[in-house]
């Protein structure tokens, strides 16, 4: 709940950033020189990710059994998350660059990222495992960084910030991909 409510609250622009894509509204912000991908997830804040935030924070607070000397790494694990589940969607959204029905596509696989995350990692094994430390990185928005908080050794540290590192580097580079074949005149022409 808390990474979902940090991207809500500071990065709300992910949630719909297929649908802003589709209907031309970077167009303005191509004229500018300051970066996009910024200002398209920080031009919307959601109101309702201010409860998942609160709640998650209360929960962290009074039933996790955190204490002080867990806190950097609690902070850290809740910025990979975000970072891993941000990237993710980012990564989604994109392919309104190329695809016409990428709105609802990319709302559906965030949504289904979420849902997801929601569930321990023990039902995961085989090709479920698979696709949820990959396609839908579930395993990484929340199941490395409990991993880390639970076994802090080095092992699962460089996984966590690997993660968050790598599904970064690689929504970064789908995004400015799109951009270049918005930029050059492509429009979505095939629907999903």
């Amino acid at each position: 709940m808390t990474v979902v409510g940090i991207a809500g609250v500071f990065l709300g622009g992910y949630r719909d950033m297929a649908a802003v894509i589709l209907r031309g509204e970077a167009d303005s912000l191509l004229t500018q020189p300051k970066a996009i991908l910024p200002r398209l997830l920080a031009r919307e804040s959601l109101a309702h990710a201010w409860g998942d935030l609160i709640a998650g924070v209360a929960i962290l607070a009074t039933l996790a059994g955190l204490d002080a000397a867990s806190m950097p790494l609690t902070l850290l694990g809740i910025a990979l998350g975000v970072a891993v589940y941000v990237s993710a969607s980012v990564a989604f959204a994109s392919l309104a660059f190329w695809i016409a029905g990428a709105r609802s596509f990319a709302r559906d696989l965030t949504d289904f990222l979420l849902l997801l995350s929601s569930y321990p990692g023990s039902i995961y094994s085989g090709a479920a495992k698979l696709i949820a430390f990959t396609i839908l990185p579930a395993g990484f928005v929340v199941l490395a960084p409990v991993e880390l908080l639970r076994e802090p050794t080095p092992t699962h540290l460089a996984i966590a910030v690997a993660a968050g590192i790598g599904y970064a580097s690689l929504a970064m580079l789908v995004f400015h991909m799109g951009i270049g074949h918005y930029r050059r005149g492509g429009t979505p022409t095939t629907s999903l």
